[in-house]
């Protein structure tokens, strides 16, 4: 249909031309020439630029749709160095992704192995032991974290491409399939937006303010020592004096945004790559609804094998897409789970002890991290258990089809729908454990219950 209005306009644009040539011959003085000519090269133009707007509307809904939806993954991916190089479209934009991928791996090796061999060589209470493995353990997660993005960056690559591929095919037809995608689009986003509120606030009060308004205590030679946010092994670096303080404090303020926005990239990730499937899902219900008639659909197959061919398609589709998602984050959640699981039990603590202590900033800091792990684990579990529950809704659906006003055998092909259905496909935590809302209950329930040992033992 596009290329019709195309050659409409371009026949349109030689038909003013072949007009521009008869007037100029017919016309025999200057003024009246130089009118027609005038006249008749501002319809071209006008015709022209009726082209170009044709062209951008058909261009516009999908960058747009598309863009919308991957936009906060790109931002967050990109300052980590996480981002697919194939996705990237110049030279030196790909150079930049390696350079930050350098410099974000730099920064977690800065925070990881100064924190671990203090928390390991140095000899202190019991208390302070227990505040240098919860960050230990957070940032090994986020060093892990940032290895396996990397390490599957092709995968990112393809399933982002499959978006764009379905933001291509609702670009020019099919307006209430748009509208389905964008509203799953904006959930997504909201989710991401959700993850990054709680990350970053928890992590600046964390990594600056916590710092910059401690305490100093005295040690026994009466020199002044102020704390950082992360634990540093003084054999290799000592922060004491002031410059050295000072540019240990900047270090691990960059690094700790690194770690955050790790973090929340794999959220991010998930909740996009969810979204768009149930997305997916919803339109093959439209599909299904309209298997019977086949009026609501424009290019819709007149007959029913062609309808039912169609949908059995897009329901393989789906669910490869599903199983590449789930190759995908299964080793990321995996990680998630167990160190959020260890994570919250140590944060947790770490509330008690301050608030124990009577140290308001201490037990806001801690409360927001706290907050922001059980929320981006509940992000992971809520999303699978939204996938599963719209694969469970395609089997409903295949039995609430009007089977009876399909001629012949044709209802015979639903059975088969109806089987692919029952397989359905779920986001796991390694291949161990699926991830729904009891599964997140049970981690909830493990962290409590490691917080309480913790707690007894303390005492």
């Amino acid at each position: 249909m596009e290329r019709v209005e195309r050659n409409q306009l371009r026949s349109r644009i030689s038909v003013y031309g072949q007009m521009e040539k008869a007037h100029a011959h017919t016309e025999h003085t200057d003024d009246q020439s130089t009118d027609v000519s005038v006249s008749c090269v501002h319809r071209r133009d006008l015709v022209i630029n009726m082209l170009d707007r044709s062209k951008s509307k058909s261009i516009e809904p999908t960058m747009d749709g598309w863009n919308y939806s991957i936009q906060l993954n790109r931002w967050f991916l990109k300052p980590i160095g996480a981002w697919p190089l194939t996705l990237c479209e110049t030279t030196a934009e790909k150079l930049g992704c390696v350079i930050l991928t350098i410099i974000s791996c730099f920064l977690i090796c800065f925070l990881a192995i100064p924190c671990t061999l203090c928390t390991i060589l140095v000899d202190t209470d019991l208390d302070t032991k227990v505040r240098m493995i919860g960050p230990v353990s957070f940032i090994l997660r986020a060093a892990v974290k940032q290895y396996i993005l990397i390490s599957r960056s092709k995968n990112i690559s393809e399933c982002i491409r499959e978006i764009r591929t379905d933001w291509d095919r609702v670009a020019l037809n099919y307006v209430k399939d748009r509208e389905i995608m964008l509203d799953k689009a904006k959930f997504g986003r909201w989710l991401s937006s959700i993850s990054a509120l709680f990350m970053y606030s928890a992590g600046i009060f964390f990594t600056t303010v916590m710092p910059i308004c401690a305490k100093r205590t005295e040690i026994i030679d009466n020199e002044t020592v102020r704390s950082l946010s992360f634990p540093i092994y003084r054999g290799l670096f000592d922060p004491r004096t002031t410059p050295s303080f000072e540019i240990a404090q900047f270090m691990q303020a960059v690094a700790g945004y690194v770690i955050y926005t790790i973090t929340v990239s794999v959220c991010s990730l998930a909740a996009l790559f969810a979204m768009h499937a149930c997305g997916q899902f919803r339109i093959l219900m439209l599909k299904m609804e309209d298997f019977a008639d086949g009026k609501e659909r424009k290019s819709a197959s007149t007959m029913h094998e062609g309808r039912l061919g169609d949908i059995v398609k897009y329901h393989i589709k789906i669910l490869s897409f599903i199983t590449r998602t789930e190759k995908l984050l299964n080793e990321v959640c995996l990680v998630d789970v167990v160190g959020g699981t260890l994570d919250i039990c140590f944060l947790g603590f770490n509330m008690m002890t301050e608030w124990e202590h009577r140290e308001a900033l201490g037990t806001i800091t801690f409360s927001s991290l706290l907050i922001s792990f059980i929320f981006n684990i509940f992000i992971l579990c809520y999303i699978g258990e939204l996938l599963a529950e719209q694969c469970t809704q395609i089997g409903i659906k295949s039995y609430m089809i009007d089977w009876y006003r399909i001629p012949n055998k044709g209802a015979l092909g639903l059975i088969l729908v109806m089987s692919m259905s029952n397989a359905t496909i779920k986001l796991t935590a390694g291949k161990f454990m699926d991830l729904s809302l009891s599964s997140f209950c049970n981690i909830m329930k493990a962290s409590l219950a490691y917080l309480n040992l913790l707690r007894t033992f303390y005492v």
